[in-house]
């Protein structure tokens, strides 16, 4: 979560208690799937599903942060193959992704990016399709995916909506 004053830098991840919260239940799934399971399905399925806790634990509390804005402006964006760095000229379209599903309202901060090696194109119809899509939602950035974006403009990015 951003806490700096400086709206040209900010960085966003999944919120550290919440990835360790999830590190201890895979851990203890894992412990009373071996020690307390008294059927062989149920074991298996409690070590999986513990298994599963852990790594989607270690995933939140390694790939940090999510995404990062520092000055010039650059926009960081951290993935398990590595960070890609973007500049305002590499983005091709920012924009928050507003989804009502049973009743709730939930969004996502979605960001093309428009790759190294891509060639220029005619952008008469205002469509490219070589861009890379990256989504974030509230768990990815660890705050509202609108107020993500409303730093991003003011940081210089050109965010739609």
């Amino acid at each position: 979560m951003d806490n700096r004053s400086d709206l040209s830098t900010g960085e966003w991840s999944t919120p550290r208690p919440a990835a360790a919260a999830l590190l201890v239940g895979g851990l203890l799934l894992v412990i009373l799937g071996v020690i307390a399971a008294s059927d062989p399905a149920g074991m298996v399925l409690m070590v999986v599903a513990g298994v599963l806790l852990l790594a989607f634990g270690a995933y939140a509390w390694a790939i940090r942060p999510r995404l990062a804005v520092s000055p010039g402006p650059v926009l960081h964006i951290r993935t398990l193959s590595g960070t890609r760095d973007c500049t305002p000229a590499q983005i091709d379209q920012i924009k928050v992704l507003n989804i009502r599903r049973i009743g709730r309202r939930s969004g996502q901060l979605e960001i093309d990016v428009i790759p190294d090696d891509a060639a220029p194109t005619d952008q008469s119809d205002g469509l490219r399709l070589d861009t890379k899509l990256y989504v974030f939602g509230r768990w990815d950035l660890g705050a509202a995916p609108s107020d993500v974006a409303v730093q991003l403009r003011q940081a210089g990015f050109d965010v739609d909506g």
